[in-house]
C-alpha cells in the first residue's frame, strides 16, 4: 500500500514538473499550431545565401534523413542548388560527377565523402535523389553536392593533377612526387615537420596553377580552373590542420567557413545549403576556445546566414569504433523535446522568428537548456559529457525537434 502511494505521488510529482516547465509556472502554454509537422513547408526568409542544417549526433538515422527532407524543401520553395557537407572538398567533387550521370553506384559515391559516418542507406537514397533530380533538370537547375572539409588528400590531388597533366605535365608530375607522402591511408602517421613542408609545397604548387590559369581556362574552362586551384589550397589547409593538435579545431572551422564563402562567390546566386554537425552550424560556439563555422558566417553574412539545429528527447546512435560501429543509447529532457512526444509525428520544426511573440513560446526559445551534442565517437555516456547547455534563439534560427531517434543504417 504504502509502495502504491509512494509511486502515485512520484507520478503526480512528474505531472506538476513538466506542467511547470510547458506553462512557465502558471504562463501560457504555447500554441503547437504555430509549428511545422511537415518538414516540406520549411522555408526561409528572402536574402538568405546560407541555410546550415546541424544534427545533434552524426549516427543517427533521422538525422541524416533531415539532410535530404530539408534540402528538398529548400529546393521547392527557396530555389535552392548547391548541397554542401561536413566532408571533403575533393571527395565531393567525384560524388558531384557521381550525381550528374558519372559512373558508380550510391553505395560508391557515398563512401568518396571522406568519413565512415556518411556510409549510410540514408545518404545513398539523398544521392540517389539528387542524380534523379538532375536527369531531368533543365540547363543551370541541376543541382550540387560538393564538400567543405579538407581532412583528405588522395581525391583532391586525383582532381588537380589530372587537370594539370593535360596543360603543365612536367609540374604536375613534379608534384605529385612532392605530394606522395599526403595520402589518405598514411594520413594519422605523417608527421608534424611532413605537414609544415607540405605547406611550403602546397604555396608554390598554387602559384604554378595560378601561372597556369590561362592554360587551363582554354583546355576545360574557367569553372575547372576555379575547383582546381581550390584543391591545390585545400592541399594546403590539409596541412595545416593536420600539423598540430592543439589548434585543429580553430583552424577547421576558419577553413571550413572560407570553403563556405568560396561557393557563394563562384555560385549562381542561389541559396546554398550545409550540413554538418550541431556544434558547427550553430551561430554561438559550444567551445569557448575557437570561433565555430556558424558563429563566423553569422559574423560575415549577419542575417544572410539562416541555422537550423536538431535534438531529441531519446536518442540511439552509432557511434563509431576503430573497424565498425556500437549501438548506444542516451536520454536528456528538455522543455522543447518534450512537446514533440503529443504530436502525431513525435517531431516538428519551429521557426523561432514566428513564434517570438507568442506567449508560450518566447520563453521558452530564450530560456537556458541542456540539448543532446554527440560526436562521431562516444567516449562516456555520462549527461555532462553529452549534452551542452544553449538558448536556442541565440545558437539557432529554428529548430527541428524529435521525441526520439534511431541508428543510422549503415552500409560499409
Amino acid at each position: 500500500m504504502k509502495k502504491r502511494r509512494k509511486n502515485r505521488i512520484g507520478g503526480l510529482l512528474a505531472v506538476v514538473i513538466l506542467v511547470s516547465l510547458l506553462a512557465g509556472c502558471g504562463k501560457a502554454s504555447p500554441d503547437m499550431a504555430l509549428v511545422q509537422a511537415d518538414m516540406g513547408t520549411i522555408t526561409v526568409p528572402e536574402g538568405v545565401q546560407v541555410v546550415g542544417l546541424g544534427e545533434a549526433s552524426h549516427g543517427v538515422k533521422e538525422y541524416q534523413q533531415m539532410k535530404e527532407e530539408v534540402f528538398q524543401a529548400l529546393v521547392q520553395n527557396n530555389g535552392c542548388r548547391t548541397f554542401v557537407i561536413e566532408g571533403d572538398f575533393g571527395s565531393a567533387l567525384k560524388v558531384d560527377a557521381y550525381i550528374h550521370g558519372g559512373e558508380g553506384t550510391p553505395k560508391e559515391a557515398a563512401a568518396l565523402i571522406g568519413f565512415r559516418i556518411y556510409r549510410t542507406k540514408e545518404m545513398e537514397h539523398l544521392l540517389q535523389w539528387m542524380r534523379s533530380y538532375n536527369e531531368t533538370a533543365s540547363q543551370g537547375e541541376d543541382l550540387h553536392f560538393y564538400g567543405m572539409d579538407m581532412q583528405w588528400a588522395d581525391n583532391g590531388k586525383d582532381y588537380l593533377f589530372r587537370i594539370l597533366e593535360q596543360v603543365a605535365p612536367q609540374v604536375s608530375a613534379e608534384y605529385e612526387e612532392k605530394f606522395a607522402f599526403l595520402n589518405d591511408e598514411d594520413m594519422y602517421e605523417i608527421s608534424g615537420d611532413a605537414f609544415v613542408q607540405g605547406m611550403t609545397e602546397a604555396e608554390e604548387l598554387i602559384k604554378e596553377v595560378d601561372e597556369a590559369q590561362s592554360l587551363i581556362e582554354e583546355a576545360f574552362g574557367p569553372e575547372t580552373f576555379a575547383f582546381a586551384r581550390e584543391c591545390a589550397y585545400s592541399l594546403y589547409a590539409c596541412c595545416d590542420i593536420r600539423k598540430s593538435d592543439n589548434t585543429y579545431n580553430k583552424i577547421r572551422d576558419s577553413y571550413m567557413a572560407e570553403k563556405v564563402k568560396w561557393f557563394i562567390e563562384h555560385g549562381d546566386g542561389s541559396v546554398i545549403f550545409i550540413n554538418g554537425h550541431n556544434g558547427h552550424i550553430g551561430k554561438v560556439n559550444v567551445n569557448p576556445w575557437y570561433d565555430c563555422l556558424g558563429k563566423l558566417l553569422a559574423e560575415d553574412l549577419g542575417d544572410k546566414y539562416f541555422a537550423i539545429g536538431t535534438d531529441a528527447e531519446i536518442t540511439e546512435f552509432n557511434s563509431q569504433t576503430e573497424d565498425d560501429f556500437k549501438e548506444l543509447k542516451v536520454e536528456n529532457r528538455n522543455v522543447l523535446n518534450a512537446l514533440a512526444e503529443d504530436l502525431e509525428g513525435k517531431r516538428y520544426y519551429v521557426d523561432f522568428a514566428a513564434v517570438a511573440g507568442s506567449d508560450g513560446w518566447s520563453e521558452i526559445i530564450a530560456k537556458e537548456q541542456r540539448v543532446t551534442t554527440l560526436n562521431v565517437s562516444a567516449v562516456t555516456l555520462l549527461k555532462a559529457f553529452y549534452t551542452t547547455k544553449i538558448i536556442p534563439n541565440e545558437t539557432f534560427d529554428g529548430m527541428i525537434i524529435f521525441e526520439e531517434v534511431s541508428p543510422t543504417t549503415t552500409d560499409l
